[in-house]
């Protein structure tokens, strides 16, 4: 009777392509920080074995590491045409009450997390929310998936929120210069510029530098009215990109408060010029108008800018009115506050308007009781 005997060679490619060797592997490699390799291996894996779920959640997990989101959520999908479920890959409660998830609740939480990574590179925040809070709930509690939900919540506008994501995040050992520039930009829209500040150039003492960063260093500090440091910063970041029209235009706000009118007027011209639409270039060259004793100018383009509409135009029709009162047209100033402060009353920069106007009436009682409101006092 013949005996069959293996070919060495063959049992040896097939124990290569086997799971078992795969994963182990893999792992060996992952503990090296070998990730690149590690996701190889276990691809390879995959070709032989296309339907192991534990095979896809490894490969899963280590794309989401390597920042290659589409590729982790493409593997996440797989899991689901194994899993019969049939639901969407974006279904929250498809996630959730699947049975049959391999390692537990922390491999839930990474699947949760590459999704909402996912959803959040494509702009939708909310959706990412939730599952980053899933995520979390589900036991990954890690700076990476911390910071990605202040994010969510920083577009969101949950400020105070994303902030305290940032923190917890620092806390749990996220020591990069990315999530102190976070930081810093959640604290600069709080109003926190001096803490915003130290974030910032701890971030630059980390390694971390370009126009933005510079850019959003000199917004600290010319809130701080340190307004010659935050004129080096934008000149700064022009100079890293000469086509950031953001950094320009904070350049020629900050000339103007070095009493570099001219310049900045130059700038802001060729900003109008080249987007005649842009409701803050024109408030920003009104302003410098007004700086150069050209009320009349100024007042036509903040009329403009009223028109045009947008998240400042509250801030454009105060402009207006303080333009007017500048042209000794009180009665018109006066007609702009009624209404303003109709839809904002809690502003107290109307209420420093309507002082200064009163006052300039001879209207000194009227005045006085305006400026405590100003100041936030009352009785």
């Amino acid at each position: 009777m013949l005996i069959l005997i293996r070919d060495p060679l063959v049992v040896l490619k097939s124990w290569l392509k086997s799971p078992l060797f795969c994963k182990t592997a893999a792992r060996f490699c992952a503990a090296l920080g070998l990730e690149e390799a590690a996701l190889w291996l276990v691809e390879r894996a995959l070709r032989e074995y296309p339907r192991r779920t534990d095979l896809n959640l490894r490969a899963g997990q280590l794309c989401f590491k390597l920042g290659r989101i589409e590729r982790a959520v493409w593997h996440i999908k797989r899991l689901w045409s194994q899993s019969g479920s049939g639901g969407n890959i974006f279904h929250l409660e498809s996630i959730t009450s699947w049975p049959r998830l391999p390692k537990g609740l922390k491999d839930r939480g990474w699947i949760l997390a590459a999704v909402g990574s996912y959803l959040l590179s494509c702009g939708e925040a909310g959706r990412a929310l939730s599952y980053f809070n899933r995520a979390l709930a589900a036991g990954l509690s890690h700076s990476t998936i911390l910071n990605q939900k202040g994010l969510c919540l920083l577009s969101l506008e949950q400020v105070e929120g994303a902030l305290k994501c940032f923190q917890e995040a620092r806390a749990t050992g996220g020591r990069d210069a990315g999530l102190l520039l976070n930081t810093a930009l959640a604290l600069n829209r709080l109003g926190r510029y001096a803490e915003a500040l130290e974030c910032y150039e701890k971030a630059q003492r980390l390694g971390a530098d370009g126009a933005d960063l510079l850019n959003n260093k000199g917004f600290s500090l010319f809130n701080l009215r340190r307004y010659g440091e935050a004129a080096c910063c934008f000149e700064l970041a022009q100079e890293m990109e000469p086509q950031n029209t953001t950094a320009r235009a904070n350049l020629a706000v900050a000339y103007v408060k070095l009493g570099r009118v001219d310049e900045a007027l130059a700038i802001l011209t060729a900003l109008v010029e080249k987007d005649p639409e842009d409701g803050v270039l024109l408030n920003n060259l009104a302003v410098s108008l007004e700086a150069a004793g050209r009320r009349l100018e100024a007042l036509a383009l903040y009329k403009k800018a009223v028109a045009l509409g947008g998240p400042e135009s509250h801030t454009f029709f105060l402009n207006q009115a303080a333009c007017l009162a500048g042209l000794e047209r009180f009665d018109e100033a006066l007609g702009i506050f009624e209404h303003l402060v109709k839809a904002v009353p809690e502003d107290r920069r109307l209420w420093s308007l309507k002082a200064s106007i009163l006052a300039e009436l001879g209207r000194r009682r009227e005045a006085a009781d305006c400026y405590r409101r100003a100041l936030g006092l009352t009785g």
